[in-house]
């Protein structure tokens, strides 16, 4: 069988490749890593083209791991697709490898999608992987995350702490929408990006009359 021929350690695209076939999960790991570590396009068509058939989550998981959207057409579809995944560890590894195409249409579409998803563990993989890799669209996707009372409290408090750590003025506008926010936590994250009142102005003294 394949699998015990692929159970050694790979040496080569091909044999990675046929080791994507086995049915022994170690040898589809072993070609997932392999094929990431190359980091070519024919290595990532392939790993996109198998991630549509691997039934093991976990793989998955690994598979979008082992992308980069930044140098690949085939990664970032891959991940686009994993975003929509049934398991949720599989949806925030794509949270993780899209976050560095924010401002592209389609993968805001998904990370904003990914940012209401029902399990908190996905959308704080949306909020720390936006924070690590800041993008045209991050102060608003955070900013979404901060606003939805549906949202996890800690989910909360960690945008509003990502928001407070950009120091940018798109973030504070978002922040200072909070000023008032019920918990401590986020009320204080906003009050630390509020503006310092500016210092009165000086009124000029009158210049002395000249006696005649």
């Amino acid at each position: 069988m394949l699998s015990s021929v692929c159970s050694a350690e790979i040496t080569g695209q091909a044999g990675a490749l046929a080791a994507l076939k086995s049915e022994a999960p170690k040898d589809r790991l072993e070609a997932i890593q392999y094929l990431g570590a190359q980091r070519s396009d024919d290595a990532y068509a392939a790993l996109a083209l198998h991630f549509r058939q691997e039934k093991d989550a976990y793989l998955r998981v690994q598979l979008v791991e082992a992308l980069d959207v930044t140098i690949s057409t085939w990664s970032a579809a891959c991940a686009l697709e994993a975003a929509d995944d049934g398991n949720l560890a599989v949806r925030a590894a794509a949270a993780v490898a899209l976050a560095p195409l924010s401002g592209g249409e389609a993968a805001d579409a998904k990370l904003s999608a990914l940012a209401a998803d029902p399990a908190d563990s996905v959308r704080l993989a949306v909020v720390s992987s936006s924070a690590r890799n800041p993008g045209p669209s991050t102060e608003t996707l955070l900013g979404s995350v901060l606003g939805d009372k549906a949202a996890a409290l800690p989910v909360r408090r960690e945008a509003a702490g990502a928001l407070a750590g950009m120091k940018s003025k798109k973030a504070d506008a978002e922040l200072l929408k909070y000023l008032s926010d019920p918990d401590p936590v986020i009320k204080k994250a906003a009050a630390s990006r509020k503006p310092a009142p500016r210092p009165a102005a000086r009124k000029k003294k009158a210049p002395a009359k000249t006696k005649k």
